[in-house]
């Protein structure tokens, strides 16, 4: 039983569970048991690229939303991977706010150079869970005008099979207040962070 997916696995993106497997959604605090109904791919394309516009040397962009490119709907969620297309630093919020790959006092950037280290996206690898979107803000480093500032994302979606409320919203199999709760459950899963992490 596999309660943790491969973080970050090395090489190309590939599903974290397979259809008809559990999937322990944490979010906002809360352990939400679905299943994978279905999984579908999303390559890279245009409609997966936002461009944050052009920016001055040395300039940062506004803390922007994705949601036009990144939003899932109901009962769904989003395996993803990033990556710039242009000469900028790039940080993800995930959600507004709270960036991703931080520790106390740091905030790593999405940048060129990361792609040579780690050609596949391996350590780009994030969620998001519906509406959760995440904030994309991007600094300028060099010393010239840039006229764009794209950053791409590809990976897969999953349709999640839960239980549906009287609006037609989709719930959860199961809530657990812990992941010790889940785990005690004896129910197979394997648990995924998506975006409203933490406090």
């Amino acid at each position: 039983m596999s309660y943790y997916p491969r973080p970050y696995a090395e090489g190309p993106i590939e599903p974290v569970v397979e259809a008809g497997q559990n999937v322990l959604v944490f979010d906002k605090g809360a352990y939400k048991l679905y299943q994978a109904a279905l999984i579908e791919p999303l390559g890279l394309s245009h409609p997966l690229v936002v461009n944050l516009g052009a920016i001055a040397a040395g300039a940062n962009t506004a803390i922007t939303s994705t949601t036009a490119a990144l939003d899932m709907s109901d009962g769904q969620m989003a395996q993803l991977r990033a990556k710039v297309l242009d000469d900028i630093h790039a940080i993800l919020f995930q959600p507004q706010g709270m960036a991703r790959y931080t520790n106390m006092n740091q905030i790593a950037r999405l940048n060129v150079f990361g792609q040579l280290a780690d050609p596949c996206g391996h350590l780009t690898e994030f969620f998001i869970f519906e509406q959760n979107r995440p904030f994309l803000q991007a600094w300028n480093p060099t010393m010239y005008a840039l006229a764009q500032a794209r950053i791409a994302f590809w990976g897969f979606k999953y349709i999640l099979d839960g239980e549906t409320d009287k609006e037609g919203h989709m719930k959860p199999l199961k809530r657990f207040s812990s992941m010790n709760e889940a785990v005690a459950s004896k129910i197979p899963f394997t648990s995924v962070m998506t975006g409203g992490w933490g406090e």
